[in-house]
């Protein structure tokens, strides 16, 4: 079977997702004709575990980005099928799921576009699925730097990703490369020292290897502590982190409930330390994070507030809002919307060509969205998004907005 054959090569992506130096863009030179009027597009997100809220955010939008299409372009009607990236129990998205998404929607002889995964790295598993059959992928919010560029610290670089030597991904938030940036700008003033707590996912792992790479050619001493999630092991973590004596400590990983434990046991035996986060795809609300005491975690998030996006974004929302009865839209609604009408205008230009699909979404060159203008490079980033950085206490708000 082909999803055992590939056993080894997930294992390997999971076990060391490290980076790389750009391969040649703009989608497989091939093509593969779709016969037919009908097309599908698949969309993989995690609707259980800590994303699971933003993951139907997500899944409302681009459901109404299509129903504003009415369902087709030109000739071609557009059927859109939900799969689920998480088990019942799943705290983040699993990666026998993950893998069994991408080959469903590679199985298709429909298949377009494939939209997916929402975070936390789990698109390094479907990517060489999609990749492999030429399928265009657009994941509305995984940050995993390794899918496009090789990152700090690391020893190799996306080429893993891709066994047809093409790009085929394109995603909508910036890469953790650049989260890793905003996490670090002005902790050279603050102070010398800082301690980064690592789970052992594979988004963690890697991001955590940033942090360290960066920080330490700007000069900071630098700590590492692995945190296994358990509350049985939050003292042990929190005492080894406070007797480095940093000035600041950052959380490198999902943000589980362990997160908020363990930055607040930091706390505690440290009081005035600085407490960083990066937020996965979740934009933070009230007590998503409350570590204790007075100091706010500073949660550095892709997602910013409502208020964050233009007219057309936030026109969305209200329509979103009114569909749910007055309940107040996510902004996660806005990826799932422009993730759609990304596919959308693919096919618009590419009609049922799988590769001509893939080259008119990742063409270079500016977009206006209701996210707001981003300009799409070739290895499949987008640029001129920006991070948002929350302040959260026991009831949290974003205190300012950062520019990569």
């Amino acid at each position: 079977m082909r999803r055992l054959a590939r056993v080894a090569t997930t294992i390997a992506v999971l076990a060391a997702v490290a980076l790389t130096g750009c391969l040649a863009g703009g989608g497989p030179k091939g093509s593969s004709k779709i016969s037919g009027d009908r097309l599908t597009v698949y969309l993989s997100l995690p609707l259980h575990g800590i994303s699971s809220a933003a993951a139907r955010s997500v899944r409302a939008g681009a459901r109404l980005a299509l129903r504003d299409a009415s369902g087709r372009v030109g000739r071609y009607r557009i059927r859109l099928v939900d799969l689920d990236s998480t088990r019942p129990r799943d705290v983040v998205w699993d990666p026998g799921r993950v893998e069994a998404n991408a080959d469903r929607a590679v199985d298709d002889p429909t298949a377009i576009a494939y939209i997916g995964e929402l975070d936390y790295g789990g698109s390094a598993v479907s990517v060489p699925v999609t990749n492999e059959a030429s399928l265009l992928q657009v994941s509305p919010g995984d940050g995993l730097a390794s899918l496009t560029v090789r990152p700090d610290g690391a020893r190799v670089g996306p080429d893993r990703y891709y066994p047809t030597r093409a790009r085929t991904f394109l995603r909508l938030v910036p890469s953790d490369a650049v989260r890793v940036r905003a996490l670090l700008r002005d902790l050279y003033e603050r102070g010398s020292r800082v301690s980064i707590v690592v789970d052992r996912g594979v988004y963690g792992r890697e991001l955590a290897r940033q942090l360290s790479a960066r920080a330490s050619r700007g000069g900071l001493a630098v700590s590492l502590e692995e945190f296994d999630g358990s509350a049985g092991a939050v003292p042990t973590v929190a005492q080894a982190v406070a007797a480095q004596r940093p000035d600041a400590a950052v959380y490198a990983g999902a943000m589980q409930p362990g997160a908020a434990r363990i930055l607040g046991e930091i706390a505690a035996r440290r009081p005035g330390i600085r407490l960083m986060a990066a937020g996965g795809f979740v934009a933070p609300r009230g007590a998503a994070l409350a570590a204790g005491g007075s100091r706010p975690v500073e949660v550095i998030s892709p997602v910013g507030p409502a208020g964050h996006y233009p007219p057309a974004g936030r026109r969305v929302l209200r329509r979103i809002s009114r569909e749910g009865g007055g309940r107040l839209a996510r902004p996660e609604t806005l990826y799932g919307y422009q993730a759609m009408t990304v596919v959308l205008a693919a096919v618009r230009g590419g009609g049922g060509d799988r590769g001509r699909v893939i080259r008119a979404a990742l063409r270079p060159g500016a977009r206006a969205s209701v996210l707001g203008a981003y300009a799409v490079h070739a290895r499949g980033d987008v640029t001129g998004r920006r991070f948002a950085r929350y302040g959260v206490r026991y009831a949290g708000g974003p205190t300012d907005v950062l520019a990569p």
